[in-house]
């Protein structure tokens, strides 16, 4: 286990990716999102790794790209914020009604910060784009196998309230620093 990585986790369009970029404002390392990245790489060269297309395809995708964020953030000494973690991987998985066992595997081979800092689905900041197409209650259901993923795979989730960035990010980080 590693004590010195955090996870930003939880309902999609609930401000993670805005909340890792304060945190890096204040200094602190950031890792991406991969889902993102992912869906964009693929459509950038009409491939088939996206969920439309090939669901397991983009699995592995994400799993393999947040194995490697993990690998070279996992030696560091000070505090690293993922914008979701491996665990969120079987989360995907469950929210396409498949059965992942790599992802469990993966879960309990990279281990976390046993505090997850959960952002809650947060309807007055929801929004949808090119990447980010489920309804406002598709992510509820989105955020429901989040949280069961990470509970079943032993972490605690510590919830973000629903604050300015700032505040959000003075609760994290007076957590961390307690």
């Amino acid at each position: 286990m590693h004590n010195q990585l955090y996870i930003l986790t939880g309902a999609p369009g609930t401000g993670k990716s805005t909340l890792l970029q304060h945190l890096r404002h204040r200094g602190y390392c950031g890792v991406d999102e991969p889902a993102r990245k992912i869906l964009a790489e693929q459509r950038r060269i009409e491939g088939n790794g996206i969920p439309q297309k090939d669901v397991r395809l983009f699995l592995d995708l994400m799993l393999s790209r947040s194995i490697h964020e993990y690998s070279l953030m996992e030696s560091r000494s000070e505090p690293v914020f993922f914008d979701r973690g491996v665990p969120d991987i079987a989360g995907y998985a469950s929210a396409f009604d498949l059965d992942y066992p790599q992802g469990l595997n993966a879960i309990r081979e990279y281990r976390y910060n046993p505090t997850v800092f959960f952002t809650p689905a947060w309807e007055a900041i929801y929004t949808t784009d090119e990447e980010r197409t489920l309804s406002f209650e598709g992510t509820q259901l989105f955020e429901k196998g989040i949280r069961r993923c990470y509970e079943e795979g032993g972490y605690t989730l510590l919830e973000v309230p629903m604050l300015s960035v700032e505040e959000r990010a003075d609760f994290i980080l007076s957590y961390i620093h307690q």
